[in-house]
């Protein structure tokens, strides 16, 4: 026995020791290192082919951007990641826990280029360089852009008086530091400051165009741009076509791997405080599982900021709050203004202190609606110097949970409709009180639209989905507290910004505190019921949600059983034509998902034909069903044995006879048990319409929701709803089926 431990504990220490070397870091030192490693490229670019000159064995994955590579590194899904050095390090400034390899993949040099007939604008641009070394302000120039630390500062102003006429400037804003975008949505950079500073040279203003870095060398060839640079590398290939201007930074592609030094700190720092002396108060943040709304600031910052947290979207923010009340999550982060109302209502929640994001909320437009924009920013510019704009946040941001100040908005009831697009559960910024769509958003946009002199229509949908109402047309704005992020900014306009609402945490509090704020489970349940069902009325959302989602299901089975039948008929045809389009429908609607399907019938298909979200809904499940229908009819009739037929036709019956008197009730009873289970399902299916501003049973859920906070009990309502809903189609269905049975047919003779 003796033995027998003292072999198993030899084991044991064995498997631990394999473990723990397992576990070692083997941190890579230089490029050898990567010879058979995973080594993230960019997609589109050359780098891959690179990699493999230099490291023939390495594998190359492939990532749509430099970050998305670096982030795989970060995260350890990658070895490696390689692209243009100054990019690498641009991108390792702000995201701390990646380092570069000291030896590069290739060696490169990065110029400007104009056409080969213009040698004057070339001199001129290579005296400038060597200016710029000599007196410094080169040196004060890779400083701005190319911080160790943190984003670039900003352009300085250069005074261009623009004497001698324009210099355009062609570039790719995708390309930072050189050439990008800044908070202002204007082009900066280290290539569009030298750019500015030739200008100013030539007497010259400066105009910068931005396209695809693939179009640069044919839109300076064809005379449309003077002079093109966006980290441009100097190739004997592009240099047969253009003149480049003498190398203005050396580098090339690098290798960027996981920092280890960084992330041994990092773990250091988090073993050391103590959770009982550390509640949950965001120090964890790096590491944690947070909640958002999807497409949302909050979503967008902790994905730049913290990439090594996990980020789980939800397209409502009371979905996040469930699951944080479940414990699946650390935090939520959302507008203050919203996580204020959801600690107010659930107790065992609170709000953390810190705000993550000052950014102001602004109302969006598309990119064609320029006159509508000027017109609504002009009436802002009213509202913020008479005080109306300070009223209105006034009486409803109330951090001491007061109730709202509501004031008679005056209205206009006649003429062109402003058609604005809001995701109505963002209390106290826009939500429905009594059945009507309230708040401070709400109440602007109405006050705005006075002074234009038009009524308001809303298009109440999922906050995931305004941006493409927008774009699409259904909407001539958007309001819903939405921040003018610089990814948006690439989409729509933005109005000036009228509310500065930060991102902020929310968590649940420690088992003590719950506790004692916790009420029995009766007083719990009465409570949740008045005030999700009781109050306001909140049955009427219900109500009106059930009939929309009975409709929809009606109409669309009705309509989807039709052609269903006429896509059968097709599809069992002797047209070898008619069979091909057939089958090519049913596997087209049956391969796309149901949520994609809607959306893209709503705002691409047909949007131009102005049909309602009800509409749309009932043609689009419509469809769906009947790619199903179809194949269901299809099996059933052939399972009837030809000599049915046969014995039909001997009979004296036509086809069409024997198909309706003999074929057709027998099928229907063979199709009626899976035609059921499918229909049910397109019942289901329909909590889907929110995505189109359809206010079903599931929307009219979440719109209680907002407004209650609760996070459970909407749920288990609808959940409720849905099932006896499908119970009693179910029924009919049944009784439909018994009706039709032979059995019964011959007993009722």
């Amino acid at each position: 026995m003796r033995k027998i431990t003292l072999f198993l504990s030899v084991c044991i220490f064995s498997i631990l020791l394999i473990s723990c070397n397992k576990t070692k870091i083997e941190e890579v030192t230089d490029l050898e290192e990567l010879k058979q490693a995973r080594i993230a490229v960019v997609t589109g670019t050359i780098a891959d082919q690179l990699v493999w000159q230099k490291l023939p064995e390495a594998e190359c994955v492939y990532y749509n951007s430099p970050l998305d590579a670096c982030i795989a590194v970060q995260k350890g899904i990658e070895k490696a990641a390689a692209y243009d050095e100054p990019i690498l390090k641009n991108i390792m400034a702000k995201n701390p826990g990646l380092k570069l390899l000291p030896e590069l993949i290739t060696e490169d040099s990065y110029g400007m280029a104009v056409r080969p007939d213009d040698v004057l604008l070339k001199r001129v641009a290579d005296s400038l360089l060597a200016a710029l070394r000599s007196d410094g302000r080169y040196d004060d120039m890779m400083k701005r852009w190319f911080p160790t630390k943190g984003k670039p500062a900003p352009m300085p102003e250069i005074i261009l008086d623009g004497t001698n006429g324009v210099l355009t400037f062609g570039t790719s804003a995708l390309t930072e530091p050189f050439s990008f975008f800044d908070e202002k949505r204007e082009i900066v950079g280290f290539d569009v400051e030298f750019a500015a500073l030739l200008a100013q040279a030539l007497g010259k203003k400066l105009e910068v165009v931005n396209m695809d870095f693939g179009a640069l060398i044919s839109s300076l060839l064809s005379a449309k741009v003077d002079i093109i640079g966006a980290c441009m590398t100097i190739t004997e290939e592009r240099a047969k076509s253009v003149l480049f201007t003498e190398p203005y930074y050396h580098g090339g592609i690098a290798a960027v791997i996981k920092d280890y030094g960084v992330e041994k700190h990092k773990k250091k720092e988090f073993v050391v405080t103590k959770k009982e002396d550390n509640p949950r108060n965001g120090n964890d943040l790096s590491h944690a599982v947070v909640g958002a709304m999807t497409g949302t600031t909050g979503e967008m910052y902790i994905r730049e900021h913290f990439p090594k947290a996990t980020v789980q979207c939800f397209d409502d923010i009371m979905d996040a709050v469930a699951s944080l009340q479940a414990h699946k999550l650390d935090y939520v982060i959302t507008a203050y203004t919203t996580a204020l109302k959801v600690a107010n209502k659930n107790k065992d929640l609170v709000v953390l202190p810190k705000e993550f994001t000052d950014e102001y909320a602004a109302i969006a437009f598309s990119k064609n609606q320029t006159a509508l924009l000027d017109e609504v920013n002009k009436v802002l510019a009213e509202f913020k110097q008479d005080g109306t704009l300070d009223s209105i946040i006034k009486r409803w941001v109330r951090p001491d949970g007061s109730a709202y100040e509501l004031t008679e908005i005056p209205k206009v009831t006649s003429g062109k409709p402003l058609v604005v697009a809001i995701a109505a559960n963002r209390e106290p910024m826009c939500f429905i009180s009594n059945n009507t769509i309230v708040g401070l958003d709400c109440e602007l946009i109405e006050r705005i639209a006075y002074k234009l002199g038009r009524p308001v229509q809303y298009y109440d949908m999922k906050f995931s989905a305004l941006i493409a109402a927008l774009e699409s047309g259904k909407a001539d704005l958007v309001i819903s507290n939405m921040t003018a992020t610089e990814e948006r900014r690439k989409v729509v306009n933005f109005s000036d910004g009228y509310f500065v609402n930060p991102q902020v945490l929310v968590t649940y509090k420690n088992d003590n505190q719950m506790q004692a704020n916790s009420k029995s489970f009766i007083e719990r349940t009465k409570e949740s019921f008045y005030n999700n069902i009781i109050l306001e009325k909140r049955y009427l959302l219900l109500w009106s949600g059930l009939k929309v989602t009975f409709l929809i299901s009606l109409f669309a089975a009705l309509l989807g059983t039709f052609l269903g039948g006429i896509v059968c008929m097709m599809r069992m045809s002797r047209s070898k034509g008619l069979q091909l389009i057939a089958k090519i429908y049913i596997d087209l609607l049956r391969g796309i998902p149901q949520v994609v399907l809607l959306m893209l019938m709503f705002y691409v298909i047909l949007s131009p034909l102005n049909i309602s979200g009800l509409g749309v809904a009932v043609i689009t499940f419509a469809l769906n069903f009947a790619a199903y229908v179809s194949e269901m009819f299809r099996s059933s009739i052939e399972s009837i044995g030809r000599g049915q037929w046969e014995a039909g036709i001997a009979m004296g019956f036509s086809k069409v006879k024997t198909f309706l008197n003999i074929i057709l009730p027998q099928a229907v009873q063979r199709v009626l048990p899976v035609y059921k289970g499918e229909f049910i399902a397109l019942v289901k299916m329909t909590a889907i319409v929110g995505y189109i501003a359809v206010q079903d049973l599931t929307k009219a859920g979440d719109i209680i929701r907002s407004r209650t906070f609760d996070a459970f009990f909407p749920l288990i309502m609808i959940a409720i709803i849905y099932f006896l809903l499908a119970w009693l189609l179910t029924y009919l269905i049944e009784r439909i089926q018994l009706r039709t049975a032979p059995k019964r047919a011959k007993r009722t003779k």
